[in-house]
């Protein structure tokens, strides 16, 4: 167990950088292959992070997505601040939420459920708020968060589970 958390305290910045860029690969691919005005955002980086949880501890982690979140924003939004904070934040609940909360499955998918939500409304929030794009919130809705939520959910379905193995989920 102590030799597992030691591996993944060398390996997770790499495997949190190639997860966002696996995310956006994914969601641009998605993008241009179904004609619609939608966008589709994966979250892998955020399932990862996510199950990081169970394994490394909180002030690794609040830093080491500080610092995805930095990169993040500077390759996808050419503007520093969105995920720099977003991240951080949403590590510090996840680690509330499952002091309180048995990892089962079943609670690992709705969990992941609420923190994609909370990520898309809190970018979308925070980017109004810069005023760096205009959106309504029916629009929001339709075309960012339904498509969003839609495909993190099969995301998640499919690897809920080895993730689980992965990170030794076993609480």
């Amino acid at each position: 167990m102590m030799q597992k958390r030691k591996y993944l305290s060398y390996t997770l910045p790499l495997i949190f950088f190639f997860m966002m860029l696996i995310d956006g690969h994914v969601s641009s691919s998605l993008l241009s292959a179904f004609s619609v005005p939608m966008d589709f955002t994966s979250n892998l980086l955020l399932m990862f992070l996510m199950f990081a949880t169970f394994q490394m501890e909180k002030t690794y982690l609040v830093i080491w997505s500080s610092v995805i979140g930095l990169l993040y924003d500077s390759y996808f939004y050419n503007v520093i601040g969105i995920n720099l904070i977003l991240f951080p934040i949403l590590v510090i609940l996840i680690y509330s939420l499952f002091e309180h909360v048995y990892p089962n499955t079943f609670t690992i998918i709705l969990s992941f459920i609420v923190f994609v939500t909370a990520i898309s409304v809190g970018r979308v929030f925070l980017l109004v708020l810069f005023k760096l794009t205009s959106t309504t919130i029916l629009d929001f809705f339709a075309r960012t968060l339904a498509p969003t939520l839609c495909l993190n959910i099969i995301l998640i379905a499919v690897l809920v589970v080895p993730l689980k193995s992965m990170f030794n989920v076993k609480k």
